[in-house]
């Protein structure tokens, strides 16, 4: 029986979601396989699975601080950084340790920089499967934060010791990589028709419902009062509890089935993460999108939409102020465009991994 160790940053869910969808057709594949999957993503994201996963809450990376879904603390994400670098040794020697134990043939990463100096010194092969590294996305915050640039040199160290990496569409530089091979998009779709999705959800069947989409750290600071004025659509968000009032309704315990809320809508509002544009483009859904300050995949997902999607812009201030109407009018007139596009990123991943397992075997 061979062995797989999956990091995965927990920076959102969008990370966890995708890299569930490739531990998926890797079982599909090879029912046999040990899947052991090391990040602090919640564990229910990895819940109805082919067979099961061994699952640690665990974390060698840090991500973006984040107090709600549009705010990054720079500062706090660097102090933790610092933290986290500083016990580098610590770490790989804790993980070497289990990599040993559970006789782990080859790391993935999601893409924790370093799960690959891991591999590495366990002299065992290792993927990354990303849009984006974390060196990337750090290298914005040099100027603003310059005690980054060293953790940065360090991380692009690392991402270097890949074996392969796997890239999904509109990747962001990745030229630290040494040998890549794209894939086409990973995402989820929905097995249920709008309707039957609707009636699942308790959703009416003729209103024009739109999700507000804002990842597990939410956007609490959305003016409810100024939505429940909208009365031409029916806004749908998530929550720990249940509730409605109005044309406003929040729903609980809707996370693990949430490609089959996006099924459900017309038209959803977020901010670009891969993950919900992924399930934009499964699902041929209008997004009416935000900006997400300075985040250097945001411009990647930004053309995708633009090339791939039927999509349109409102700046944060109007979306915070509640302004949605107009933008969301303007959306759903457009004349739809939903470009062919290959979705079995998942499948094509697998098959990829699956090979450099038996070509180090």
């Amino acid at each position: 029986m061979s062995s797989i160790l999956y990091y995965i940053t927990g920076h959102g869910f969008g990370h966890a979601v995708r890299s569930h969808q490739v531990i998926r057709a890797l079982l599909r594949a090879r029912p046999d396989l040990r899947v052991y999957v090391r990040t602090t993503a919640p564990e229910w994201l990895f819940l109805n699975s082919p067979a099961p996963i061994a699952y640690s809450h665990l974390a060698i990376d840090v991500g973006i601080i984040q107090s709600d879904s549009l705010r990054m603390d720079l500062s706090a994400t660097l102090a933790a950084c610092q933290a986290l670098y500083g016990n580098t040794e610590e770490i790989i020697e804790r993980e070497l340790a289990f990599v040993k134990a559970q006789k782990v043939d080859l790391i993935i990463g999601d893409t924790p920089p370093v799960c690959f100096e891991i591999a590495e010194r366990a002299g065992i092969a290792s993927v990354s499967l990303t849009n984006f590294t974390w060196d990337f996305i750090y290298r914005a915050y040099v100027d603003a934060q310059p005690s980054f640039a060293p953790l940065i040199d360090r991380m692009t160290a690392y991402y270097a010791k890949a074996s392969l990496a796997l890239t999904l569409p509109y990747p962001c530089d990745t030229s630290m990589f040494p040998r890549q091979e794209a894939l086409p998009w990973v995402a989820r779709h929905s097995s249920l028709s709008k309707r039957a999705a609707r009636a699942k959800f308790d959703l009416p069947q003729s209103a024009t419902i739109v999700l507000l989409s804002f990842g597990g750290l939410g956007l609490g600071r959305l003016p409810w009062e100024q939505l429940k004025r909208q009365r031409n659509f029916c806004f749908v968000t998530t929550g720990e509890a249940k509730r409605s009032e109005g044309n406003v309704a929040v729903l609980s315990d809707t996370q693990s089935q949430y490609e089959e809320l996006v099924g459900a809508v017309d038209a959803i509002v977020t901010k670009p993460g891969y993950g919900i544009v992924a399930d934009v483009l499964a699902h041929q859904l209008p997004i009416l999108y935000t900006d997400r300050g300075e985040f250097s995949e945001y411009p990647r997902l930004v053309e995708a939409l633009r090339d791939c999607a039927t999509s349109e812009f409102i700046p944060q201030s109007e979306l915070l102020a509640g302004n949605l109407a107009p933008y969301l009018t303007r959306l759903l007139t457009k004349q739809p465009h939903w470009p062919k596009l290959d979705l079995n990123g998942a499948e094509v991943a697998a098959e990829k991994i699956l090979c450099l397992l038996r070509e180090r075997s």
